[in-house]
């Protein structure tokens, strides 16, 4: 069947991860919108501290979600979520270098030198690790999110996971014009995409992974 299904066992740790990755990105989004409040318009200590091992932590959690996923998608559209796969181990893999250097080096050194390397290390744009950041969330997440729709090929809740992901790829991709033309005033549409779509979707593959026949 061209449906997603698999073992009881994977099915279920599909289920919890997507639950997980909604809670994560929830909490995340209130924490970050709390300390912009709290901090008028700057996210400060401890709001940020806490934004970065969240996402830290948070992608591992997307990676096994999406490898879960490849798992129970038909043989037919395996090509798909692997794709998925690839491009959210990127997405993890830069993320994970831009906030472990968030966390330790930046709180290690002195203001001086902040601002002496502010273009490589600092988090206005333009910079190097700003650069990476929206590489990461907005070109490797956004296909990571496109590709992975076609991972779910039925109808149902699974027709709407796929209609959702393809757009919050799109939305992710659009951000990409932001740094490209130096307004990040695009970028919203990026964050709108991963911030609030993918809680979303999240939810709507629980209901997938929990309907899906075992085998």
């Amino acid at each position: 069947m061209d449906i997603i299904s698999g073992s009881h066992k994977i099915l279920q740790f599909g289920l919890r991860l997507a639950w997980i990755n909604f809670v994560l990105f929830v909490v995340y989004d209130l924490i970050v919108i709390s300390g912009i409040v709290i901090g008028q318009g700057v996210l400060k200590e401890p709001y940020l501290a806490i934004a970065e091992v969240l996402t830290l932590v948070g992608a591992l959690l997307l990676i096994l979600l999406i490898a879960a996923i490849h798992e129970c998608t038909p043989q037919s559209a395996k090509v798909f979520s692997l794709t998925a796969l690839g491009w959210m181990v990127l997405l993890a893999g830069s993320t994970v270098i831009v906030h472990f250097v968030n966390l330790t080096l930046l709180r290690q050194i002195s203001a001086q030198q902040k601002i002496d390397y502010v273009r490589f290390l600092g988090w206005e744009w333009p910079s190097l690790m700003f650069a990476i950041e929206l590489v990461a969330w907005h070109l490797f997440f956004g296909l990571s999110m496109f590709f992975g729709a076609f991972a779910f090929k039925g109808g149902g809740w699974e027709k709407a996971v796929r209609i959702t992901l393809i757009v919050i790829g799109l939305l992710c991709l659009l951000g990409l014009i932001g740094p490209l033309v130096g307004d990040l005033i695009w970028r919203l549409s990026g964050i709108f995409g991963y911030g609030v779509g993918f809680p979303i979707v999240c939810v709507m593959i629980a209901r997938v992974f929990k309907n899906a026949p075992s085998n």
